[in-house]
């Protein structure tokens, strides 16, 4: 089994250099609606934009993201640009593809979350008895402050585990994004095969092409909350900056985060899937 795909991980990374316009047509869109959004939120104070302020911004924030997939998977692909009505259906079916992964991910990964707290529930429990907890407290309990050692272990396993198969589950339906460029029809659940038994290693690698651009943009974030008290990572609002500058710096973090995180994951999967899909 091959834990790393070092040529997928080569393409992924070497695609921001090599087809750096739509990289960058990628990042300025998305880049442009974080601003939109951080604006919004600034600019209405405590109330926010309102409930239907919030779904449009997230229905235009869904579209961006879908849109810089598309963008930058094409070009790796070795498709042609295309024309606008080509790159509307690409956008329309990976619209449906990430509804779709959305639902399916809330479904496996939920049921998975549930059988966690049942788990975290009983290891609570065992924490409580041992402490002389023996009525239902009022208000919030902290209950990872019942925990021994022993019990802390095991619910750091359970966590660990948890987390680990959530990004696996993810990483295997990624290969739906170039299968659905690359045959012009709708590909989720039949992209799955493409990645069976080379599962561990499209995630590792997948892990791999991220952690630069993670840590370049977890040191911006941190830098920024140094100088100025703000983590744009974090949110939106910022009472001692002006909304502009929240705007300017949440824009920086989220085309940046197009341009090093998205853009190589989308390149290393379209290598995979060109080497795998046959």
């Amino acid at each position: 089994m091959t834990l790393i795909h070092a040529d997928a991980l080569k393409d992924g990374l070497a695609l921001i250099a090599r087809h750096p316009r739509a990289v960058l047509a990628a990042s300025a869109l998305c880049a442009g609606v974080a601003a939109l959004e951080a604006l919004a939120f600034s600019l209405t104070g405590e109330a926010g934009p309102g409930l239907i302020g919030v779904t449009l911004l997230f229905i235009l924030g869904f579209h961006a993201w879908v849109i810089a997939a598309v963008l930058v998977t094409r070009p790796a692909l070795g498709l042609e640009a295309g024309d606008i009505k080509e790159r509307a259906r690409d956008v329309s079916r990976l619209v449906l593809v990430a509804g779709l992964t959305v639902i399916l991910v809330l479904t496996v990964l939920g049921t998975a979350f549930v059988m966690l707290a049942f788990m975290l529930g009983a290891l609570a429990i065992l924490g409580a008895e041992r402490t002389g907890l023996t009525e239902p407290p009022e208000g919030f309990v902290n209950i990872f402050s019942l925990f021994n050692t022993a019990e802390w272990l095991i619910a750091a396993a359970l966590i660990a585990v948890f987390g680990a198969f959530a990004l696996w589950f993810i990483s295997r339906l990624l290969p739906g994004i170039p299968a659905t460029l690359a045959r012009g029809k709708v590909q989720l659940l039949a992209a799955w095969p493409i990645l069976q038994g080379r599962g561990l290693g499209g995630f590792i690698t997948g892990t791999l092409a991220v952690l630069p651009g993670i840590a370049l943009l977890a040191a911006f974030a941190f830098l920024v909350e140094g100088a100025t008290g703000y983590n744009p990572a974090q949110g939106v609002r910022a009472d001692t900056l002006d909304p502009v500058v929240i705007a300017l710096l949440r824009a920086v973090l989220v085309g940046g985060s197009v341009a090093f995180v998205l853009t190589p994951l989308m390149g290393l999967h379209a290598r995979l899937y060109m080497k795998f899909a046959s």
